[in-house]
């Protein structure tokens, strides 16, 4: 994999940057009220989340990406990095449409980012809702521990850490 990884393939997933040109798909995808709700819910903005993970991309070289299926093309979700900036951690993020929920997509998908990460990174975060129950289990069975809670804009979130080094 190169220093930046710009395009990723799974088995079944093809991960590209993800930006301006996904907002249509991302919308279509958090209209879902059970896609949105721990990812921002009614608030969330699709196009200023686009342009902002863009920028991620920009900055950092890495971010966000389109995970898309090999069969068809189809945006299934979003898998990748986001910087934290207020904690100088790096955050392993993702967020699937619901018929693509429960076939490890987020898992194969997250994966090609854990074998980028080991060397670059000391450590990873996932930051959940201590209520989505599913995106615990994914981030326990990707080797990420309970680390403590934080408040963010009000909400109280359950951060998880893997560590990268040896």
């Amino acid at each position: 994999m190169s220093d930046r990884p710009y395009v990723f393939t799974t088995e079944r997933l093809l991960l590209l940057p993800l930006g301006p040109e996904h907002a249509a798909e991302l919308a279509g995808m958090y209209a879902d009220p059970e896609v949105s709700r721990f990812v921002g819910g009614p608030d969330l903005d699709p196009v200023g989340q686009a342009d902002r993970f863009r920028a991620e991309w920009d900055e950092h070289g890495w971010g966000q990406s389109a995970v898309l299926a090999k069969t068809d093309g189809r945006l299934l979700g979003r898998v990748g990095l986001h910087p934290w900036a207020r904690w100088g951690e790096v955050e392993l993020g993702y967020a699937l449409r619901r018929d693509a929920w429960g076939r490890g997509y987020a898992q194969e998908a997250a994966r090609a980012w854990l074998a980028w990460s080991v060397g670059r990174f000391e450590h990873l975060i996932a930051v959940i809702d201590p209520a989505n129950g599913a995106s615990i289990r994914t981030a326990t069975a990707l080797g990420f521990s309970p680390d403590r809670h934080e408040d963010v804009d009000g909400r109280d979130l359950a951060v998880y850490r893997r560590d990268l080094r040896d």
